[in-house]
C-alpha cells in the first residue's frame, strides 16, 4: 500500500511537470506568433498612421471629384483636419508633387514586411501600403481612389 502511494505521488509530480511545461510552451508560442504586447502596440500605432494617410488621400480624392478640373491641391495639410500623428503628435509630411500628385510621409515603428500574419495574397491592395520601420513616403494621384489594404 505504501509503494502504491509513492507511485501515485510520482505520477502526480510527473503530470504536474508536463502540464506546467505545456502551459509555458503555449505562452511562448503565443508571443512568437502574435508578438509581445509592446509589438502589438507598435503595430496598432502603424495601422492608425496608415488609416490617417489613407483618410487624407481619400479626402483629396473626394474634393477632386466635387471640384472637377478646377481642383487644386492645397499647399499644406492644415485644410484636411488630420495633421499630426496621434501618438507622437508629430506632423505628417505632405508635399505637392504636381497638379494632381502628392506624397504623404509618416514615421513607422515597424517594418510591415516582417508581420507574420500579413497575407498579401488575400488582399493585393496591401502591397501599396508596405513600409519599412522609420520614415516612409507614399505617392498618390488625386484622380485615383487610394484603396486601403491593411
Amino acid at each position: 500500500m505504501n509503494s502504491e502511494r509513492v507511485s501515485h505521488k510520482a505520477f502526480d509530480r510527473a503530470f504536474a511537470g508536463v502540464a506546467t511545461a505545456a502551459v509555458i510552451a503555449a505562452i511562448a508560442a503565443g508571443f512568437w506568433v502574435l508578438g509581445t504586447p509592446g509589438r502589438q502596440r507598435d503595430l496598432a500605432a502603424d495601422r492608425q498612421r496608415l488609416q490617417d494617410l489613407a483618410a487624407i488621400a481619400q479626402e483629396f480624392h473626394n474634393r477632386y471629384l466635387n471640384a472637377g478640373e478646377d481642383f487644386q491641391l492645397p499647399p499644406a495639410l492644415e485644410s484636411t483636419g488630420i495633421q499630426n500623428d496621434p501618438l507622437t503628435n508629430q506632423p505628417y509630411e505632405y508635399e505637392r508633387l504636381g497638379d494632381r500628385s502628392f506624397e504623404l510621409c509618416a514615421t513607422f515603428d515597424t517594418d510591415s514586411s516582417t508581420q507574420r500574419l500579413n497575407d498579401q495574397r488575400a488582399n493585393p491592395d496591401a502591397e501599396r501600403w508596405q513600409h519599412p520601420a522609420g520614415r516612409h513616403c507614399f505617392e498618390f494621384d488625386v484622380t485615383e481612389f487610394p484603396t486601403t489594404g491593411y
